[in-house]
């Protein structure tokens, strides 16, 4: 009784933190410039710093301004101008500064970035990540793909820098996104053979594709979008029907009709060169701010992903198509660079689509119960991610109830579906010497040079898959050396 008593006290304290959306997005810690400008910094806990700031709905909002450091006051007029907002609207609105370098090749050193960090944010009245917390950056910079045009403005999600500085009085703060149904209303998409209600496309994905003729990338990436889609549609039956719905930036209706023509072989729709108005509103609709650019949503509007060209990059068949944030993703060659920093759990299977479902059904609990009792976000699928917010923490993940053995800190472990006959897949097999037999459940830690294996023959199902996963954390796992070691985790 008094064993039973203990464990749950440990879960209970295992729960007593945990960490909300403002630190898996900054970090623990933001800092501020204390007292007018003297230059002088001080640490604030980033739970304390947006307190009052709301993911969605009425309520604080959080924009995050990426600067540059080596630009000056005079040629950064956004930086004005948004200062001048920002006293407008407050307190609704609350700035975490992320300050990059705008020249990586110059021979500036740390000591001449850090004073070009502090001379950024002296006198101002928002907040920044820290300096030296690189990695945090590296994130924020992927996560919203700001390769180009900075400085700008990020409010939930959607750059908004073309709207603040169309609306000096701020009238129209924060400036949300015209609902997409409603852009799109009445307009009738072009396709091959006619024309489709874009209220008639069912309950299906919609991949929004924008490009233009003129512009060399999107000629180039035309192709790979093409044959990406094309295996989605054959691999998944739930993806089948996925429209590829083009927005062409085109400056003639000849030019257009190429852009249509690069497309054609997927039976793509697109907004017809005469809805001008439609064409010109989806940009701001779906927080595009360049070409070529693919923006993934569902049947109700709401954005999957939206810097889908960089993942599918990464992942140029598809396999995790739509590539939203999950906690179970499909083995890619991306997923085994990751796999050379952290432990993960592979379920191996045959390269059926009622396979990969099952994979989903019986891994998806496990994940989502190890990255809520760690407080730690999904991984996600950013090809470009050498790192993750937790790279140097360790984690006392509390077994279940039903599997009561000691806990140990542990890494942050990933999560994925190993598809025979891919690539990613075979590697992996062959690099750790595992069985051939699918369903096959296993952990590597390539770190520590070890791997757990589930008996073959085993049922998996959510709760063995759940016993296997405590036994593994807790070290009770028995493991086969990738290089001779020890016999236990």
């Amino acid at each position: 009784m008094q064993n039973n008593i203990n464990a749950l006290r440990n879960l209970k304290i295992s729960r007593t933190y945990k960490m909300d959306w403002r630190e898996k997005l900054f970090g623990k810690v933001l800092v501020k410039c204390s007292s007018g400008h003297n230059g002088q910094f001080e640490n604030i806990p980033t739970s304390e710093a947006l307190n009052d700031c709301v993911e969605e709905g009425e309520g604080v909002v959080c924009g995050i301004y990426f600067s540059f450091a080596n630009i000056s006051e005079e040629s950064d007029d956004f930086g004005v101008r948004l200062e001048e907002v920002y006293k407008k609207v407050l307190p609704r609105l609350k700035v975490v500064e992320v300050v990059l370098w705008a020249h990586v090749g110059t021979p500036e050193g740390p000591v001449e970035r850090e004073a070009g960090f502090r001379r950024s944010l002296t006198g101002k009245q928002w907040f920044a990540v820290p300096f030296h917390d690189v990695d945090t950056k590296r994130r924020l910079t992927q996560k919203y793909s700001i390769a180009v045009g900075v400085p700008t403005l990020i409010i939930r999600g959607r750059p908004v820098r073309a709207a603040l500085l169309a609306d000096p009085t701020a009238s129209s703060f924060p400036w949300p996104a015209p609902p997409l149904h409603e852009v799109l209303r009445g307009v009738q998409l072009q396709e091959p053979d006619g024309s489709k209600a874009y209220e008639d496309l069912g309950d299906a994905v919609r991949v929004f594709y924008f490009a233009a003729h003129w512009c060399p990338p999107c000629r180039a990436f035309a192709p790979s979008l093409c044959a990406a889609l094309s295996a989605v549609r054959k691999r998944r039956a739930k993806y089948a029907n996925t429209h590829l719905i083009l927005v062409s930036s085109d400056r003639s209706e000849q030019s257009f009709t190429r852009t249509v023509q690069s497309v054609s072989s997927v039976g793509a729709l697109a907004v017809p060169w005469d809805a001008a108005e439609a064409r010109a509103a989806l940009p701001a609709a779906l927080g595009v701010a360049g070409i070529p650019a693919l923006v993934i949503t569902d049947s109700a509007g709401k954005v999957l992903t939206a810097n889908g060209r960089q993942h599918l990059a990464g992942d140029p068949l598809g396999l995790n198509f739509p590539w939203a944030q999950r906690p179970v993703s499909v083995l890619t060659e991306q997923a085994l660079l990751k796999m050379a920093r952290h432990p993960a759990v592979v379920l191996f299977i045959d390269d059926e689509d009622s396979e990969i479902e099952f994979a989903e059904s019986v891994l998806t609990p496990s994940a989502e119960s190890y990255y809520e009792e760690c407080s730690i976000q999904f991984p996600g699928f950013c090809p470009f991610q050498t790192s993750s917010d937790d790279e140097t923490m360790d984690f006392d993940y509390p077994t279940s109830r039903a599997h009561k053995i000691k806990k140990k800190p542990f890494k942050h472990v990933m999560f994925y579906i190993g598809i025979d006959g891919t690539e990613a897949a075979d590697m992996l097999r062959e690099h750790v010497g595992l069985d051939d037999a699918v369903p096959l459940l296993t952990a590597v830690d390539f770190p520590k040079r070890r791997a757990a294996t589930m008996r073959v023959g085993a049922a998996i199902t959510a709760d063995s898959t759940q016993h296997f996963l405590d036994a593994y954390l807790s070290g009770q796992a028995a493991c086969v050396p990738l290089q001779p070691q020890t016999d236990k985790c």
